[in-house]
């Protein structure tokens, strides 16, 4: 599958802070990264490392304070909250932690759903054959209370996948899962990437669910500090043990960057 050279997704600067003076908070502090089309990313770090605010600000759902977020290439940043709420709903896909998933809907009907809150009809096949790709064919006409939680993890990653986006933003996708289960889950968000060319963002702090990715950058700070390519869940583990290390070195380059 032939892929764009440009990022499906890219931050520059990436700023932002919450509250004031001896209070504030610098959740990001200037931030850069890049996600190739077709790569798989986790992004990793301690609690208040920045991830969530990361995620909600690639997302359009909160602006930066400074800096830019671009989408394929296009400067989202300024955008209106019209024109991001599309922007989230056609080339953005979400996965949670929680699902997420509309429990008077059945699968088919959740995994449309993105599509027909744009006022649209899925194309022909395209969510009997999502829910095929994810083994839950027989289970599209199931509510999700009827369904394991992995088999509704699965649904999410389907309605993700519904409208083709530019990436795919994970937040602790396996969080909520049984080891079987969150394997499973994994292997199929890793084989869209491979079959299908689609970007994925994950958010987790599991090492063994890093090792799925191409790529674990690490989060310090509000600051990246660091990545690892082809990961191993050992090599993850050994990173995040030594978190001090990294720490120190974000806060070396915040002095340097002040004298």
């Amino acid at each position: 599958m032939e892929l764009s050279t440009r990022p499906a997704l890219a931050v520059r600067g990436l700023t932002r802070t919450y509250g004031e003076g001896a209070a504030a908070v610098h959740a990001l502090a200037g931030v850069d990264l890049a996600f190739a089309p077709g790569s798989f990313t986790a992004l990793m770090g301690p609690s208040g490392s920045g991830k969530t605010t990361f995620l909600s600000c690639a997302a359009g759902l909160e602006r930066p304070d400074a800096g830019s977020v671009e989408v394929e290439g296009v400067d989202v940043t300024a955008w209106t909250e019209a024109r991001r709420t599309r922007l989230r709903r056609d080339r953005i896909g979400f996965v949670f932690q929680s699902f997420h998933l509309m429990p008077y809907l059945t699968a088919a009907q959740n995994v449309a759903l993105p599509v027909r809150l744009a006022g649209r009809r899925p194309a022909r096949g395209r969510v009997g054959s999502l829910l095929d790709r994810m083994g839950l064919g027989e289970r599209a006409e199931h509510l999700p209370a009827q369904l394991s939680g992995g088999q509704q993890q699965r649904v999410a990653i389907a309605r993700a996948l519904v409208t083709d986006p530019a990436v795919v933003l994970a937040d602790e996708p396996t969080g909520a899962l049984d080891s079987a289960s969150a394997a499973g889950v994994l292997a199929l968000m890793r084989s869209c990437v491979e079959d299908l060319g689609q970007t994925v963002v994950m958010v987790t702090h599991d090492p063994v669910a890093a090792a799925y990715a191409d790529r674990a950058v690490f989060l310090v700070d509000g600051r990246a500090a660091g990545h690892l390519d082809s990961p191993t869940a050992a090599a993850v583990a050994g990173r995040l043990a030594n978190l001090d290390d990294l720490l120190a070195g974000t806060r070396s380059a915040r002095a340097g960057a002040r004298s």
